[in-house]
């Protein structure tokens, strides 16, 4: 009986990975879904107005002024979903057999993985960084909690999209790292 729930597990698992693993054509999609997306500028946009009631009991004006640069310098990190569609192309190229060009993509220009990597890390810090401001910024009482409350969906609608990018940047080395190992093989001299 209990071999028999650890294979079920086990197949359970083997499925999963398969599912997760994406394919050049729903990357794409995925891609397509996060760039057309508003959250990021509705988050700027929501961000640079502040109620009356809430600006009369702000604290500090300097931290108003830096969740302000930190929804603008947030926004900025939709251009790292711009980036993922370069990878996604230079998969495509990859696909059609011009593995150098891939391989610059991936490792030695503007949008390799390091660099999407170190962006994804600021993108959740500035998340974080956001919403201590946030809560710093204006007194505690039940009108500030329905207001730090409301802004908090906003921010994880944004952590909804870091995800997101996450997920696609995973998806996206699987497939360079799958395609690579079978463009080497495909190479005679590795035969």
């Amino acid at each position: 009986m209990a071999r028999t729930d650890v294979e079920k597990y086990i197949a359970e698992l083997r499925n999963a990975q398969e599912k997760s693993e994406a394919d050049i054509y729903s990357l794409k999609e995925e891609l397509n879904r996060l760039s057309e997306s508003k959250a990021f500028e509705n988050f700027e946009r929501e961000s640079a107005t502040v109620e009356k009631t809430s600006l009369e009991q702000i604290k500090d004006f300097g931290m108003l002024l830096r969740a302000r640069s930190l929804a603008s310098a947030i926004c900025g990190k939709k251009g790292i979903t711009d980036k993922l569609h370069s990878m996604h192309f230079s998969l495509n190229m990859l696909k059609s057999g011009s593995a150098k060009e891939a391989l610059d993509a991936f490792l030695y220009s503007k949008t390799k993985i390091s660099n999407i990597i170190d962006e994804l890390n600021d993108f959740k810090a500035k998340l974080e960084e956001i919403e201590r401001c946030h809560s710093k910024m204006l007194p505690d009482g039940l009108d500030s909690r329905l207001h730090a409350e409301k802004y908090s969906a906003r921010v994880e609608t944004l952590r909804s999209m870091h995800k997101r990018q996450k997920n696609a940047l995973i998806s996206a080395v699987k497939l360079f790292i799958k395609m690579s190992k079978k463009h080497i093989k495909s190479q005679k001299s590795f035969k």
